[in-house]
């Protein structure tokens, strides 16, 4: 028994537990009742079952209209989607779920619309110019419902139009446009004009209810009062970097070009921009800028004008040598020099070798009408302002011919037999000439022995001397000189006649003949040895004649041969025999001589004297005779 009453309570507990676990059969629709959604967007409806296993669902409006939107039903609950709600979805929903014989079960919810989704928009036309009327328009898009909107339009805080659309019976979403017109002024510009829509509806809640934008006014002008600003100045230093700017009233912003007037009266065309830079100044940047400015809106154009000067130390654009630089003698020649700078430079053009300067020339220029060897070399053109000066080069190369060729001989053309002689030739000419030296046979043809400025003859001999003629010669002629070598030897092959003998007796006549050769042409005297007094005697033609002869007149003599490079000496024994007459007189001697050198007009004088003293006296002493021309 207990056993069963055990089974009993636990019974009862399981249907007691069953019982409370059991819920009630329920729906809802989330969101509950009411929803305000925006035309546009996307809106989700839920109907949701409890206490029921398996539901069924059903989607319907009131009116049986289309439900505008997609179902979808799970296991407890269903889902009406509207992607995107439209002016259709202005609908009570009904949603109903049946569940066996729980029976079924309904809740509605009204879903009520909008349209609020962007600002105003607003356009203003034409193109605002001062002084001119324009119109506003405030566009506000896609509103509903339009009869709740209202529009305000206002210049700053001040409004200058605002419209109403209560009447309006739209059943869908619209723009709305509100317009104004109006003058602005120059004091307009920069002003905001403001658009404010407002959907005003208290019964639905949604944000937001105001929307509003603003716009400044920008009136079109200009362009007016155009300047151009230069920096740093008007007047700039060459190299330095100069900007100008060009600044002008204008709206909108507007085109602006940069033209610079040139010599012939034509602009050339430089950038587009307001600004025109230039990094490095040049003298040839002087001259007067425009800048034009045009605005696209109004098409109005105006210019203003800067006129810039550039100032500097000179910079020489240009030295030439016409027809070139390298010339021929006799060809006309001009230099001409060419400097640019401001102030202008003047400009000396010169020879740097010459002394003085060559000018100042008015045009940096000189002309050389059948230039010559000596107008070549290096020519400078200095410019020079109050700002500095500046230097350049060119040089004139003249081609020649040789000229002033000369011959120099060491040690001398006169030289000693053994010794070496060395001719060295020198000729100008452009280009250098070719020296080469040729000798002259004594047949008069010549014959080319040696190439180079010097001819080196070693332990010259006497024959050696000949006629040596150097040839220098190039492309434009040849110019030639000569010279003669003196080859000096000293006597020498002397040889000594005595006649009769070199015995002899007294009275008789001894001649002394002596033959050599030498170069230059030896000088020959006689003198007796070992005699008190030394008595010289020179020669004619290289015999000496001893007139009647005495004893006294017997010894040795000395035969003395010589020239300018050297002497030789011959020894003479004469003995004369028989008897002496006169011993305190001398035999006097006659000596007829004769060289093959001029002889003195003094020493021809005593000679002479001599003979006719000894005339008149019938005989001479070689020692009176002598005496006298001591």
């Amino acid at each position: 028994m207990l056993e069963q009453m055990r089974r009993t309570s636990q019974a009862v507990l399981i249907i007691l537990y069953v019982l409370m676990t059991v819920k009630a059969f329920e729906m809802e629709i989330i969101p509950a009742n009411r929803i305000v959604a925006q035309i546009g967007e996307t809106l989700i409806l839920t109907c949701n079952a409890t206490g029921c296993a398996s539901p069924s669902f059903s989607w319907r409006t009131q009116m049986d209209n289309p439900l505008g939107g997609t179902v979808n039903n799970h296991m407890t609950y269903s889902t009406l989607t509207m992607n995107p709600v439209s002016i259709v979805n202005s609908h009570d929903y009904l949603c109903t779920v049946f569940c066996g014989d729980k029976g079924k079960k309904e809740k509605s919810i009204k879903v009520e619309l909008y349209s609020f989704p962007s600002d105003p928009i607003i356009e203003i036309s034409p193109s605002l110019v001062a002084g001119e009327p324009v119109t506003v328009t405030c566009k506000i898009p896609d509103v509903y419902p339009s009869h709740r909107l209202e529009v305000l339009l206002k210049k700053e805080e001040h409004v200058l139009h605002e419209k109403e659309f209560y009447e309006d019976d739209s059943t869908n979403t619209e723009t709305k446009t509100v317009t104004y017109s109006f003058n602005p002024t120059a004091e307009d510009i920069g002003k905001d004009i403001t658009c404010v829509a407002k959907l005003p509806i208290p019964t639905m809640d949604f944000e937001p209810k105001e929307r509003v934008t603003s716009q400044k006014l920008n009136a079109n002008f200009g362009p007016q009062n155009t300047i151009i600003s230069a920096s740093p100045g008007n007047l700039a230093m060459e190299g330095d970097p100069l900007k100008l700017t060009c600044v002008t009233e204008s709206n909108p912003a507007p085109q602006i070009f940069w033209r610079k007037h040139l010599a012939d009266e034509s602009n050339r065309h430089l950038i587009e921009n307001n600004v025109l830079s230039i990094p490095h100044a040049r003298f040839t940047d002087s001259g007067l800028y425009i800048c034009e400015v045009i605005n696209p809106v109004t098409n109005i154009t105006e210019e203003a004008t800067v006129d810039i000067v550039i100032q500097g130390a000179p910079n020489i654009a240009k030295i030439s040598v016409k027809p070139s630089t390298t010339v021929q003698e006799g060809e006309n020649v001009s230099i001409q020099c060419s400097a640019e700078s401001n102030p202008p430079p003047k400009i000396i053009l010169r020879r740097k070798s010459d002394n003085a300067d060559m000018g100042p020339y008015s045009e940096g220029r000189i002309l050389l009408p059948s230039v010559t060897f000596l107008n070549g070399g290096d020519y400078e053109c200095v410019a020079e302002n109050k700002f500095g000066k500046s230097k350049s080069e060119i040089t004139l190369n003249v081609k020649y011919g040789p000229k002033n060729t000369t011959i120099s001989v060491i040690p001398a053309t006169a030289v000693k037999e053994g010794e070496t002689v060395m001719m060295k030739c020198t000729s100008s000419g452009n280009p250098a000439p070719v020296i080469s030296w040729k000798k002259k046979k004594a047949t008069g043809e010549s014959e080319k022995i040696s190439e180079g400025a010097t001819l080196t003859i070693q332990k010259i001999k006497s024959q050696d001397l000949e006629l040596y003629e150097c040839e220098a010669y190039n492309q434009f002629g040849k110019e030639e000189k000569s010279v003669k070598l003196l080859v000096q030897v000293p006597p020498q092959n002397i040889t000594v006649l005595i006649y009769p003998s070199e015995n002899v007796k007294e009275g008789e006549n001894v001649t002394i003949t002596c033959s050599t050769y030498s170069n230059p042409p030896s000088q020959m005297v006689l003198k007796k040895a070992h005699q008190e007094k030394e008595i010289i005697l020179p020669s004619v033609n290289g015999t000496f004649i001893l007139y009647n002869v005495t004893k006294n007149d017997t010894g040795r003599y000395l035969l003395d041969v010589f020239n300018e490079v050297g002497n030789n000496i011959k020894v003479i024994e004469i003995a004369v025999v028989g008897r002496l007459e006169k011993p305190d007189q001398m035999i006097p001697v006659i000596i007829a001589f004769s060289c093959v050198t001029a002889i003195a007009v003094p020493v021809v004088a005593i000679l002479i004297y001599v003979f006719r003293k000894a005339k008149i006296n019938g005989s001479y002493s070689l020692v009176k005779a002598l005496r006298l021309k001591v």
